[in-house]
């Protein structure tokens, strides 16, 4: 094995092949856009070529050049630099070993007794002291979920899965090492969201197998970790995904398990209205759909700090106002409410037009749309031209769910389906299954 900068580096930065991934991906989709090189963000980095690096093995050429390119962005060296000898051939030990200066004492029968000895107890206290967890290395995962939390309506759950599940591995890895107490604590609520995060992108991708373990995983880890709020967030999130098959009593069910651990937490509101109240009014349960939004609505004004406007589908922070007003805009439509939806969503109008959450409005302007069709006096022009103008609003990543509930328009419309501007939104949403066809299950069928 031949010490190079590069080993020397990764060590130095407690870097595992999954933890130099998500900043490999990162910096090559950073350099893709820099240079107007869309070929770049697509450059992989592969576990025998990072094996082969470590070990210093380098062929004559280096690196391919687009490889090379993203190696020396990354690290801000060139490749000469990094794979050639460490600065004044030092070797920086980055594994896990006794504190630095101890060694192993000798276990001669001579230095020992029944109190056993004094060196050994100390290299022993030592080892369960030391830490396979650089604090720099947990900021990185926490920017790192902050980051694909922000990307994640541009890309959605198909492209940004992978890197995801990288950084999950990268934290089951590190929790098989040793930390100190807090240390453990934080990665377990770290590995909880993580897990969180590709349930709620299997919901969205219509894998509910997948979202159901990915947040039993999620809630597991959040009790490790004693984090109610990352507890309650992944509960809210399999009541999501319930939601989505249609099981609506387990989709309230989850949510009021969520509720139950702290009432008055502000996660609660996103458990009692995107939970609660949807799961209720799909249910038929009037009363109680209203007494959730009412819940949620009261629990939103009695929070000091909020965000503003409409927070990411995907976002840990606990809902806006708005997101909240969106949600109950949903549980209206389903209990026949439909002043109320238009009412709720007038409101909404202009942050939804300036929010960057493209998902969300598509699904209220889809939600406003079948209200004009289920209202008293059906408005049947105004209706699909919002549906069709929704469609387009859900971006070039569009979700399950804004194809499921354009679905419940089509059939909302199928009474006028004689007239052009119905059968050319059908058009419409065929060619988005076409386009993208997990979206109804692999097959293209529009969905019921």
């Amino acid at each position: 094995m031949r010490p190079t900068y590069f080993r020397t580096l990764v060590q130095r930065r407690r870097w595992t092949f999954e933890a130099l991934c998500i900043q490999w991906k990162r910096a090559a989709t950073e350099l893709a856009d820099k240079d107007g090189d869309p070929r770049l963000a697509d450059v992989a980095l592969s576990r025998r070529t990072f094996d082969r690096w470590m070990k210093g093995d380098i062929s004559d050429k280096g690196p391919r050049p687009d490889t090379a390119r993203i190696l020396e962005y990354l690290f801000g060296l060139s490749v000469t630099e990094l794979f050639g000898p460490p600065p004044g051939e030092r070797q920086v030990q980055a594994v896990i070993g006794p504190p630095s200066g101890m060694t192993a004492p000798a276990t001669s029968a001579e230095r020992s007794d029944e109190w056993g000895s004094a060196e050994t107890i100390l290299f022993q206290a030592g080892e369960l002291m030391a830490s396979n967890t650089d604090p720099a290395l947990l900021v990185m995962v926490r920017e790192s979920i902050d980051d694909i939390v922000n990307r994640y309506e541009v890309f959605g759950p198909q492209l940004l899965q992978g890197e995801t599940r990288l950084l999950r591995r990268m934290l089951h890895t590190l929790l098989h090492g040793r930390q100190s107490a807090q240390q453990r604590r934080d990665l377990f609520s770290l590995a909880s969201q993580a897990s969180g995060l590709l349930g709620y992108m299997a919901v969205n991708a219509g894998r509910p197998e997948h979202a159901q373990a990915y947040c039993v995983e999620a809630e597991s880890l959040a009790d490790m970790a004693q984090d109610v709020t990352a507890k309650m967030w992944a509960l809210g999130t399999r009541a999501l995904g319930h939601y989505y098959t249609g099981d609506y009593a387990a989709s309230d069910a989850a949510a009021a398990a969520g509720v139950a651990l702290a009432p008055r937490d502000p996660q609660a509101i996103r458990l009692l209205i995107n939970g609660r109240a949807r799961a209720l009014a799909r249910l038929g349960d009037r009363n109680g759909a209203n007494r959730a939004i009412g819940q949620a609505l009261d629990l939103s004004d009695r929070q000091r700090v909020l965000p503003d406007g409409i927070t990411a589908c995907i976002s840990f922070e606990p809902y806006s106002p708005a997101r909240t007003l969106a949600n109950a805009v949903t549980a209206h439509l389903s209990l026949g409410e439909t002043q109320q939806v238009q009412q709720y969503a007038g409101q909404l109008e202009d942050l939804i037009e300036r929010s960057d959450s493209q998902w969300t409005r598509a699904l209220v302007s889809l939600d406003v749309a079948s209200s004009f069709l289920l209202q008293e006096d059906p408005d049947i022009e105004q209706g699909v031209a919002l549906g069709r103008a929704a469609l387009r609003a859900g971006g070039t990543t569009p979700i399950r769910s804004v194809y499921q509930r354009a679905t419940e328009l089509l059939h909302q419309a199928y009474r006028w389906r004689g007239e052009v501007l119905v059968r050319e939104y059908a058009e419409e949403l065929r060619a988005l299954a076409e386009q993208a066809p997990l979206l109804t299950g692999g097959d293209g069928r529009q969905e019921p």
